[in-house]
């Protein structure tokens, strides 16, 4: 009895102590794969580092050789004489001539409203030529139709002239003329009435008078008469006119 509880006990042991090994075999496997994959990592940084030196030595050479083409395009240019540019990097410069970019895009942007407003302006300008063409020819207009009423005026005064001198001729006592004499007023007269067409003959009582005072005022027309007879100097002007 005794041997079987030995042997039994030793085999738990045995069993505890293989369940031991086997865990930390696990254990040990486990840490391996993180090292592996730590030490898979840390080469692969190894490698982009010494791509990145490889690169940045490359740059270092580039810049360099930069650096001497950049020298030469200052010298070149008139840079490293040039007070303006004294002293300053060649970053310096690209900014500053990014600036002048943008002024020069400002300006381009401001131009082109301007041409806008000239465009408009323009097009007034135009249309107050065509209105000032117009308002022109119809000033023509009216100064002709004022030249041609100012005529019509003149000749239906002259008209009423010449009535009146003839009612005043008819009005006189009859005068006995010598054998061979001709009554001058008579004619001109006859040819006044023939030169007169019909339309613009006068009616034959628009002059009378009864009384002295009447016949002064006829002999000197007022303005306020003038307006008072417009529409019957008009139709008589509308007849020469014709």
């Amino acid at each position: 009895m005794a041997t079987a509880k030995g042997d039994r006990a030793s085999k738990f042991e045995t069993l505890r102590l293989l369940e031991k090994c086997r865990k930390e075999r696990d254990d040990a496997v486990h840490r391996e794969g993180i090292l592996r994959e730590k030490l898979r990592q840390y080469e692969s940084r190894l490698r982009s580092t010494e791509a990145l030196k490889q690169k940045f030595k490359t740059l270092l050479v580039d810049n360099k050789e930069l650096r001497k083409q950049v020298k030469t395009l200052r010298i070149d240019i008139g840079l490293e004489c040039s007070p303006e540019f004294l002293g300053k990097t060649t970053k310096d410069i690209i900014n500053d001539l990014h600036e002048k970019e943008r002024e020069c895009d400002a300006l381009i942007e401001k131009a082109a409203k301007l041409g806008l407003t000239v465009d408009e302006l323009t097009s007034e300008l135009a249309n107050a030529v065509t209105s000032k063409t117009l308002l022109e020819e119809q000033v023509q207009s009216l100064q002709q139709n004022l030249k041609d009423m100012t005529n019509n005026q003149r000749r239906l005064l002259k008209l009423w002239e010449d009535k009146r001198v003839q009612r005043e001729q008819q009005a006189l006592p009859a005068i006995t003329f010598k054998p061979g004499q001709k009554p001058t007023f008579t004619q001109k007269a006859v040819q006044t009435d023939m030169s007169i067409s019909a339309s613009q003959k006068l009616p034959i009582n628009a002059f009378e008078t009864k009384t002295d005072d009447a016949k002064t005022a006829l002999d000197r027309p007022s303005f306020t008469t003038y307006h008072q007879d417009k529409s019957f100097m008009r139709d008589e002007s509308k007849g020469i006119h014709n």
